[in-house]
């Protein structure tokens, strides 16, 4: 096991922010309750039940007797305290001893990435500090946790970039499998041959990754694939990412299969495209730290409202690089799905790794382009080369 150390100065700077004089990270077999902070802090794991508490000064681990010798070895671990009993009372010990007055836990009610302390281990941890004679404020890391899993270091920025182009490559390779009679299958089934074949994975649970619209008659949404052939005259969405090394990419396209005496897609379809194209440019170019998910939200959408498409029933965009969709902080509206201080009203961060997807419907499929972009010092850059033109297909 190890400390992803470039993380230890942004725990330090999110203490201080929020305000928090420590922050508490509490588990029991990971494998079997998963608490998504932790690959986020390093390749870590719980076996036996295991604390974790961060100050200004120190990283303190809790661990049993079993585990002292694993955690020794951890470059960055300040002081080790064992125990052979339950685990709370060691902890909540320590944490009389610290008196913070505001110490952070892993719960929220709308970030499940913030949310990995289970109710049983926070009843737990209450009663016993209660019993010492505990009287500090227990309070949600959510906001902390954004800022640890969400400024993304230079390193974790060049894995999920080079995830990012080996999508981009598989997406731009699919016009050459195309032929008449393709199905949405034949296309969903290429996207994982060549992916798997290169060693890597599906961005999310391989039945539904990639998702492929050839048909805007066939239902879409978050499901598998239904086999349907693809249709001249009509566009292909394809949404779709790669995974490697413990980091992933969230990309989509789109083409256009042209019918026999066309030579370019429709006006209705190209007014379309570029409406959505151009959206996503805006909101790109207003990106830098300070502005909030909810600011940039409304960018895009206010354009594509302009050009007299309807509001999409989505959030513009989400952050993407642990996980296809990777909590925090959400570019999104006040629709009562999104409306969270927490969510979208929040500075973003620079090193925060975003997709933007708005899209519109059109009597030829849906227009959906998804772009990755990172957040710097003084600005926003693409992680790939956006979508500039539809993809035209002619097949025989």
């Amino acid at each position: 096991m190890e400390l992803n150390k470039d993380k230890l100065p942004i725990i330090k700077n999110a203490l201080k922010e929020n305000e928090l004089d420590a922050w508490c990270v509490l588990g029991r077999e990971t494998i079997m309750k998963s608490e998504p902070i932790l690959p986020v802090l390093g390749d870590m794991d719980f076996i036996i039940a295991t604390g974790l508490i961060f100050t200004q000064d120190k990283i303190i681990a809790v661990v049993s007797t079993l585990d002292e010798e694993g955690y020794k070895l951890i470059e960055g671990i300040d002081e080790i305290i064992t125990y052979t009993g339950d685990l709370m009372v060691p902890v909540a010990k320590k944490i009389k001893e610290l008196n913070p007055k505001k110490l952070g836990l892993n719960f929220s009610k709308n970030d499940a990435s913030a949310d990995g302390l289970t109710y049983g281990m926070k009843l737990k941890l209450e009663r016993q500090l209660k019993e010492v004679g505990f009287e500090g404020e227990l309070v949600s890391a959510v906001n902390l946790i954004a800022k640890v899993r969400g400024q993304k270091t230079a390193e974790q920025i060049k894995k999920i970039k080079h995830t990012a182009e080996v999508a981009l490559k598989y997406l731009e390779s699919v016009p050459t499998m195309l032929k008449d009679g393709t199905t949405s299958l034949d296309i969903f089934n290429y996207l994982h041959e060549v992916a798997y074949n290169d060693g890597y994975g599906m961005s999310w649970t391989p039945s539904q990754c990639p998702g492929v619209s050839v048909d805007p008659n066939v239902p879409a949404g978050h499901m598998g694939i239904i086999e349907t052939p693809i249709v001249k005259g009509y566009v292909i969405n394809i949404d779709y990412g790669v995974s490697k090394d413990g980091y992933c990419s969230d990309l989509q396209r789109m083409y256009y299969i042209l019918k026999d005496d066309e030579d370019d897609a429709p006006e209705e379809v190209k007014r379309a495209f570029y409406t959505v194209r151009d959206a996503i440019k805006m909101a790109k170019d207003a990106m830098k730290p300070g502005v909030t998910g909810y600011q940039i939200d409304k960018i895009a959408r206010s354009h594509v409202v302009s050009e007299g498409y309807d509001s999409w029933n989505a959030a513009l965009g989400h952050q993407v690089g642990h996980e296809t969709h990777d909590g925090g902080y959400i570019l999104a509206n006040r629709r009562p799905r999104y409306n969270r201080p927490e969510l979208i009203d929040q500075p973003l961060d620079e090193g925060n790794v975003f997709t933007i997807e708005p899209g519109v419907e059109t009597s030829r499929g849906r227009i959906g382009i998804e772009e990755m972009v990172v957040i710097t010092k003084d600005g926003c850059e693409w992680l790939v080369p956006p979508q500039q033109e539809l993809m035209l297909v002619r097949v025989k």
